[in-house]
């Protein structure tokens, strides 16, 4: 396996309570900016609104858009650029929120005619087409919320069951806290960035829970092996050396993941796959961060509240 680090003997243990003030002010900041911004920023698939596909005879960008939008009152709307690879032509996808439900039914039902008329009349000449439409009333949306919360805590709990049974109950609740550290922090600074929150931006957010968990088995199993075989090694002395001897693999794999998803965010900003790329490289970082400096520290402080078997004999 290729290995950036030869040798480390960095001390983890004896940096947790530096890792715990650093995730600690970074929850609280996150819980207080939701709570100034009035709870996450939802897209249309969890909050409403109208979506609609267009394509274009001439070459068109998101500001001439955006200009014919705001003639119609349309302010609040979000335009992603969509490059077909094959044909090298570019269609747009627009997205609004949701109207008064007085006005809900009539206007965007009729959204999409409104705003092909007016882009058609402000550019003459222009050739406008109807790609796909999509409308998702508020009540839909509101049930998909709690939908994708359920299947996040049903996640959390069987990912505890399982590393419980694999491994030990300590490392399951210290993986389960990292991912909502992992999950909870990320989407902070995606609400920072003013990234609204869909479904890709979820498929992002199980994709990077799929990736801590993954990235805290692999340290956690090898701490269990050196707990077995180095049994005159205390429990810190054995997760300082598990960690220190998966930093190379944990580096390898958090670059190579973090630079295709940075290759993504610099040269496919304002499309469609942006969001998913962004929460992606902010999640890799938080991942990497929390494996090393959540996952194990929480196991040691749970062996002074809950000993091992054998330390109670």
């Amino acid at each position: 396996m290729l290995q950036i680090l030869k040798e480390t003997h960095i001390p983890f243990s004896r940096l947790r309570y530096i890792g715990f003030i650093a995730s600690g002010a970074l929850i609280v900041l996150t819980l207080i900016l939701l709570i100034a911004k009035g709870g996450p920023n939802y897209g249309i698939d969890f909050k409403g609104g109208s979506k609609i596909g267009l394509s274009f005879s001439d070459p068109m960008t998101t500001e001439k858009i955006r200009s014919a939008l705001a003639e119609l009152g349309e302010t609040d709307v979000k335009i992603f650029r969509i490059q077909d690879v094959s044909t090298g032509t570019s269609s747009f996808q627009i997205q609004t929120p949701p109207k008064t439900p007085l006005i809900e039914k009539d206007e965007q039902k009729n959204f999409s005619l409104r705003v092909i008329d007016k882009l058609e009349t402000k550019y003459p000449g222009l050739e406008v087409t109807l790609t796909g439409e999509e409308t998702v009333s508020a009540a839909f949306g509101k049930e998909l919320q709690w939908d994708a919360i359920l299947a996040l805590l049903l996640g959390l709990a069987l990912i505890l069951i399982y590393i419980w049974i694999r491994i030990d109950f300590r490392f399951g609740v210290g993986t389960v806290v990292a991912v909502f550290h992992d999950v909870w922090i990320t989407l902070g600074i995606i609400t920072l960035a003013g990234i609204r929150i869909d479904i890709t931006v979820i498929a992002a957010l199980l994709t990077i829970i799929g990736y801590s968990v993954n990235d805290s088995i692999v340290i956690s199993k090898r701490i269990q092996e050196l707990i077995k075989t180095r049994r005159g090694a205390t429990l810190i002395e054995n997760i300082d050396s598990g960690i220190n001897m998966t930093i190379s693999r944990t580096i390898v794999t958090s670059l190579t993941t973090l630079f295709v998803a940075l290759a993504v965010v610099i040269f496919a900003s304002g499309t469609a796959i942006f969001p998913f790329a962004l929460t992606m490289a902010i999640g890799v970082v938080i991942g990497t961060y929390s494996s090393s400096f959540i996952v194990a520290p929480i196991v040691i402080e749970l062996e002074k509240i809950l000993p091992s078997r054998k330390r109670r004999t």
